[in-house]
């Protein structure tokens, strides 16, 4: 058996969707976030597959993000705009402070975007770390890319297996010890860095263990989560009409408070990041108002255009 971190999660969030997408192979529809996050994570691809620590250009990674850009599965030219001057934008951060403010300056990673297949003895682990990175003190460090347009708990993260199983892997082909893991969350260019201990590794082998072990006895009982709604096979689901029924009457999540205090401390650690964000949309946006020469230009809340003293102004709209 062949399993990936992707087909792992799948199957924890419902096995009936496993059962379609993995075994029976029904093809999934293509997304925005699936397009734009092939797309940056091929520019970021290029940017760091380079021999010497010397940087390719700001201006040559955004060639190259429009030249590599998948256009497959947004509901409009309009929408894809939008998507595209994010992903601009999200470059452009990630440029200025990793590359360009960086205090280590540009490094030549160990390995760019390795596809790997390790032996867990109960079932073949594939997958594609996007970064590996030498540490000062001798370690390696694993990076992977999210383009998620909202940052997740940090304790959700910590208890993902994603950068567990990533670790194994890492420690099985190359024989070094990976000093943290890292999710690196683009579009706010956030770094949520944690240290895998063994008994997580071990935690982690079990966890997979017992979901290969499932899937070999065959079962694939469909369950209802938050992610129905955008689920592909939903009109095959047995459950679709009961789903149907809780969409209409969704009742409030209950209150975690340690998640609330989570989340405030790490918004708070968020917003120099966030000001320099803004600045760069700004740039991006007066820049493609000069050079298309319109008057404003929307998105899905608002507007943004020039104000009668020239200067860059938005406003969210009343209906949106």
């Amino acid at each position: 058996m062949r399993l990936s971190y992707s087909a792992i999660s799948t199957y924890l969030n419902c096995p009936f969707k496993y059962r379609l997408q993995y075994v029976e192979k029904r093809p999934s529809l293509p997304s925005p976030s699936l397009s734009f996050g092939s797309s940056v994570h091929s520019a970021l691809e290029w940017l760091y597959s380079v021999p010497t620590p010397d940087p390719r250009s700001l201006e040559d990674l955004l060639e190259q993000f429009e030249s590599c850009w998948i256009s497959d599965g947004y509901a409009s030219p309009e929408e894809e705009v939008r998507y595209f001057y994010q992903g601009k934008s999200t470059l452009e951060l990630f440029y200025r402070n990793n590359i360009t403010n960086s205090p280590t300056g540009f490094q030549v990673p160990a390995a760019v975007e390795h596809k790997f297949v390790v032996d867990l003895d109960f079932c073949k682990l594939s997958g594609v770390i996007d970064r590996l990175d030498r540490d000062p003190h001798g370690g390696f460090e694993i990076i992977d890319y999210k383009t998620n347009r909202r940052l997740p708990p940090a304790r959700r993260l910590r208890e993902d297996l994603q950068l567990p199983l990533y670790q194994i892997a890492a420690q099985r082909i190359w024989e070094v010890p990976v000093s943290r893991v890292t999710f690196h969350y683009l579009m706010m260019d956030h770094k949520a860095s944690f240290v895998i201990t063994p008994e997580r590794e071990r935690e982690t082998i079990e966890k997979v263990e017992q979901v290969a072990g499932q899937i070999a006895a065959g079962k694939f009982d469909p369950c209802k989560n938050n992610l129905c709604p955008w689920c592909d096979y939903l009109k095959e689901c047995p459950l679709q009409a009961t789903r149907e029924v809780e969409r209409r009457r969704p009742e409030a999540p209950p209150l975690d408070i340690g998640q609330a205090v989570d989340e405030l401390i790490e918004a708070q650690d968020r917003v120099a990041s966030s000001l320099a964000r803004i600045e760069g949309l700004k740039d991006i946006v007066a820049r493609y108002l000069s050079e298309h020469q319109v008057e404003s230009v929307g998105g899905n809340i608002g507007i943004a255009y020039f104000d009668d003293e020239g200067n860059l102004a938005w406003r969210k709209e009343e209906n949106a």
